[in-house]
């Protein structure tokens, strides 16, 4: 399951591996799964058979928010996660987008400052009872899109990220 490879490998040592295992097992249940598939903008990148990487928004009055954006670790850095922000920004309405990262998640911190996002506010939450410090990071919709690349556009051209 590509979030629970994607959270193991992003979180271990920011986050207990106890609280890593609820948070998959909380936020990717079949209920939650099905909440996400019927009231937020899911899409999925799949290579040759399975699902690599999923990304899903919600959109709110004032903005979007983008709930994940995960690929399997073996297929960070290919362009997958462009893609999937791109066929997300091509398909949303034009507002600012947020994305919230733990504070330390340098894979995401840099994924998101790569592609227009700025941090702008910090949040305290308690993560199954594991106190957790996030920035949240904006994206104006005047920003470009995310420049193409050879990585993301062979994403877009040869395999499908299709909304579900």
């Amino acid at each position: 399951m590509v979030a629970s490879a994607a959270w193991s490998d992003t979180y271990a040592g920011l986050l207990r591996d106890e609280t890593i295992q609820a948070f998959v097992r909380s936020a990717y249940s079949l209920e939650r799964l099905a909440s996400r598939i019927t009231s937020n903008h899911l899409y999925v990148a799949s290579g040759d058979g399975p699902v690599v990487a999923f990304a899903d928004a919600q959109v709110l009055s004032d903005r979007i928010v983008l709930g994940a954006i995960y690929a399997l670790p073996q297929l960070r850095g290919h362009g997958v996660g462009t893609a999937l922000l791109k066929a997300l920004l091509a398909a949303l309405p034009p507002l600012p987008m947020t994305a919230d990262v733990v504070v330390g998640n340098r894979k995401g911190e840099v994924f998101y400052e790569r592609r227009g996002f700025v941090p702008r506010e910090t949040l305290h939450a308690d993560l199954f009872g594991e106190a957790v410090v996030e920035r949240r990071w904006w994206r104006d919709p005047s920003e470009p899109r995310p420049d193409d690349d050879d990585r993301a556009a062979a994403w877009m051209n040869e395999r499908t990220v299709p909304r579900i």
